[in-house]
């Protein structure tokens, strides 16, 4: 009977350790308190913890200056970032389709300063509409949170201008977000 009890508790910890891979950990994402920075802060954070259980702290930055110098130091696991913006910062060409430069922005965060772009979320910089955002990331943090590309990628195209505008102008803008995302059936 011991043995048997022993053999149940032994497959139910099997089966739960992959679920708790992200449980117990903290993930940084940093804002450069813009509104579009802060209502994509609160959404990756609302849905990385319900679907995964790991700890969200988030940290607003003064400029997003600090936040790329922050960003770059290794402060910051996962950020808000602009296609053309980015490319500047960076002293880059910024090529005319916004395709092009995102693909170029990709390619260089990831060969020069060892940060990953995820997917483009579906909204641009109000400045360029033809800069698209997309979440940043360090590479060590999708080491430790191997899940969160796809997870991030279920967002994609769900937020145009419209709906990010209308987020940051709600009275509670983590209610709002928290709303948007079971609406979405993301959590």
């Amino acid at each position: 009977m011991i043995r048997r009890i022993l053999s149940i508790l032994l497959v139910l910890t099997l089966v739960a350790l992959p679920a708790l891979g992200c449980v117990g950990k903290t993930l940084i994402v940093g804002t450069d308190s813009t509104a579009r920075s802060r209502v994509v802060a609160q959404l990756l954070a609302i849905l990385i913890n319900e679907r995964t259980g790991t700890t969200i702290e988030i940290v607003d930055y003064a400029s997003g200056d600090e936040l790329f110098k922050e960003m770059t130091g290794g402060n910051v696991d996962m950020a808000l970032a602009y296609a053309s913006s980015a490319l500047t910062r960076m002293g880059k060409d910024v090529p005319a389709d916004p395709q092009a430069a995102f693909k170029a922005v990709k390619k260089a965060y990831q060969e020069e300063l060892n940060l990953i772009w995820l997917g483009p979320l579906g909204f641009s910089d109000e400045a360029n509409p033809s800069s698209l955002a997309a979440p940043i990331a360090q590479k060590h943090a999708l080491k430790k949170f191997p899940a969160l590309p796809r997870l991030i990628a279920k967002t994609s195209g769900l937020l145009p201008l419209e709906t990010i505008q209308n987020l940051s102008e709600a009275e509670n803008i983590a209610k709002a977000v928290r709303d948007f995302l079971k609406d979405k059936k993301l959590i």
